[in-house]
């Protein structure tokens, strides 16, 4: 098949490395898992993107510069430059969705596959440029107070892909959905670890939703380290000064710095257990599989995916969030009362699950048999 991969986010480029950006594995590694099976694929993505795809290039200019406009007059240099970037990020995606719909027409692909950029612009694009497409939707269903609301509204009989089971719900009879994939780990880059190591380890945003603040209050109750790695930019936040902040003790709560590929292996495998006491409905959290991939179990409250995702007493424990930290501290004891031979076993048990259900041939697996679906190939 002839098929191409559109991510028209700048924070694809090199740029933008030490950013959270949980797409970028994810879209990289289903084209050259793609490429692998003997696919023709294409991605539309930013300029040096390495893959084993051949690659359409986003305009570089428009990544290397955030461009102001006479408009701008008035307002102060913090929101100029907010504004900047904003408008930088829109022409970039626009740019590069029109580029894509009309390299995919002339090369006659037989479906475009598009990971949602800010705009919805490859919906619009497709409107004019008549491409069969699927989205893969990575948030969670948005208020109506929101656009992205009114967007998916508008375009609710588009070809939807959900990434968990429970988003699919929250999206029920508002958007057609053409199937479930979940998310899918490469196991060799987060290899399996046979002991783990002493500390909890807690890795998101600096915000409320990802429960950091409990994490740090249940490490401190059970008296267990915990090592924390976030995105250095939510660190100047409100949030962060005024309830994490106060929380941290070098050697018992540490706050490390965002870590590459390879560091988060070792961070996952030198774990005793992470703690994912998320606040809100999360479509998926890869670091789940990450860290399981790993043998790291996972201490999670259950909401979103995470019942999909822990099996709840085998690798790990899924806590009611009613219970809050407490209920935290408890699954922590019930850990930590495994003898070393349970212990062992559970870590096994993780590293199985990920492998039979979320690796990344799983992943392609999938993909790859919607598209047949789809095209009638």
């Amino acid at each position: 098949m002839k098929i191409g991969l559109l991510l028209p986010s700048v924070y694809m480029a090199d740029k933008y490395k030490n950013k959270i950006f949980a797409p970028k594995e994810l879209f990289l590694n289903l084209a050259n898992g793609l490429v692998d099976r003997g696919h023709d694929v294409y991605v539309y993505c930013a300029p040096g993107t390495k893959t084993k795809a051949h690659l359409v290039e986003g305009n570089p200019e428009l990544i290397k510069q955030d461009f102001i406009t006479p408009k701008f007059r008035g307002l102060d240099r913090i929101t100029k430059q907010k504004n900047a970037h904003l408008i930088s990020r829109t022409e970039y995606e626009m740019d590069l969705c029109v580029r894509a719909y009309l390299h995919g027409k002339e090369n006659k692909i037989d479906i475009m596959h598009s990971y949602h950029g800010d705009t919805f612009m490859s919906h619009y694009i497709n409107r004019i440029v008549d491409l069969p497409t699927v989205y893969t939707v990575h948030d969670p269903k948005p208020r109506r107070e929101h656009i992205e609301y009114w967007r998916i509204k508008h375009f609710r009989n588009d070809n939807y892909i959900f990434i968990s089971k429970s988003q699919e719900r929250h999206f029920k009879n508002f958007a057609k959905s053409v199937g479930v994939i979940y998310h899918g780990v490469d196991t060799k880059k987060f290899a399996f670890s046979e002991k783990g190591g002493s500390y909890l380890a807690f890795i998101g945003r600096y915000i409320k939703e990802k429960g950091v603040v409990e994490a740090a209050m249940a490490a401190k109750e059970a008296k267990i380290p915990l090592k924390m790695v976030g995105d250095k930019v939510y660190r100047v936040l409100s949030y962060y000064q005024t309830k994490v902040l106060p929380l941290l003790r070098k050697g018992s709560i540490e706050d490390q710095t965002f870590l590459g590929k390879s560091d988060r292996q070792v961070f996952f495998q030198n774990a005793w257990a992470l703690l994912f006491p998320i606040l809100w409905e999360e479509p998926f959290g890869m670091v789940m599989i990450e860290a399981m991939s790993c043998g790291t179990p996972v201490i999670a409250f259950n909401h979103g995916s995470v019942s999909e995702i822990v099996k709840d007493g085998e690798t790990g424990f899924i806590v009611d969030p009613k219970e809050g930290v407490r209920g935290l501290v408890r699954a922590i004891k019930k850990l930590q009362s495994l003898n070393p031979q349970k212990y062992h076993l559970m870590r096994v048990a993780c590293r199985v699950h990920v492998e039979k259900n979320f690796s990344v041939a799983k992943m392609v697996d999938e993909y790859e048999e919607l598209y047949r679906k789809l095209t009638n190939d």
